[in-house]
């Protein structure tokens, strides 16, 4: 009997050894991308080419921004006041929105564009209040709509509710048709969720007051973001199960994790003590 209990206590501390080694390689290397003139910028989307989305804020206002292969090119919807990119595709899709200020035709509004060709995105439930938030190799588009979120494809809406919600923002989409976002509950708390053939489910990082979740590529692997009773934000990573916060070294207020591509690479964006909002990117190694 002594004999089995020494090599069950043998066999606990070899898995408690290999789950620390598993533990200490499980990481993300954080760099804050240049982007010059920037007052203040997030990361919000990456492709598998490596090329990043988002917006900036400058001496010309806010505008959406593309950087690949080291050039940063900047821009906005043709006539609005102010433009964000949110995702990109492998084919260069970019979806975002922007506003428009003009006294006819006043509100947010989606949009999708590719080769330079700008197409507006309006949802029919909450037309002038309109996000696309996410696009997918194939062309699929998610956001919100008022309090709900959309499904965009082959140029039919589908509203996306979390039961019971008081509000839905679809945010990622992958290949398969899985999509993630977040929803508010009756008492005003965040919770991430993923919809996959019909089905919702809530999706909590554990111990978090409020949890959002971003993306998710076509391996599954997810993202996002959590805070404790309304304190600091904090990054995450999610596979199979296993949630790891991933916080930006220079962050001291928040870090949210707003893309993922397949080589594991992250976009967001953090805030330092009293500072702006800095965008950047992050490689992983044994995170997914």
């Amino acid at each position: 009997m002594l004999g089995i209990v020494n090599r069950l206590c043998k066999l606990t501390l070899l898995c408690c050894i290999f789950c620390s080694c598993l533990a200490a390689s499980a990481q993300c290397k954080f760099s804050t991308l240049n982007i010059p003139g920037a007052i203040d910028a997030a990361a919000e989307g990456v492709n598998d080419q490596g090329a990043i989305v988002g917006a900036v804020l400058d001496s010309q206002g806010g505008r959406a921004f593309l950087l690949f292969q080291g050039k940063v090119t900047r821009f906005r919807f043709p006539g609005s006041s102010s433009t964000n990119a949110s995702g990109i595709n492998n084919h260069g899709q970019i979806v975002g929105d922007y506003t428009n200020g003009t006294s006819s035709k006043a509100g947010q509004f989606g949009f999708v564009v590719h080769n330079g060709v700008f197409q507006s995105i309006s949802a029919p439930s909450a037309p002038a209040n309109t996000r696309a938030l996410g696009i997918n190799n194939l062309g699929a588009i998610v956001g919100s709509a008022g309090l709900d979120g959309f499904l965009l494809s082959s140029g039919h809406f589908t509203t996306i509710r979390f039961p019971g919600s008081t509000r839905t923002d679809a945010f990622g989409i992958n290949d398969f048709g899985v999509i993630v976002g977040i929803y508010a509950d009756a008492r005003n708390f965040s919770h991430g969720f993923k919809l996959q053939s019909g089905k919702y489910t809530a999706i909590d990082f554990p111990g978090a007051s409020n949890t959002g979740v971003t993306r998710i590529d076509n391996e599954g692997d997810m993202v996002g973001s959590y805070d404790v009773n309304g304190g600091d934000e904090h990054g995450f990573t999610l596979d199979k199960g296993r949630f790891l916060t991933q916080d930006d070294p220079n962050a001291s207020i928040s870090t949210v994790i707003f893309g993922v591509n397949k080589f594991d690479r992250l976009v967001g964006t953090y805030v330092g003590a009293g500072g702006p909002n800095h965008a950047f990117t992050a490689t992983c190694a044994n995170v997914f």
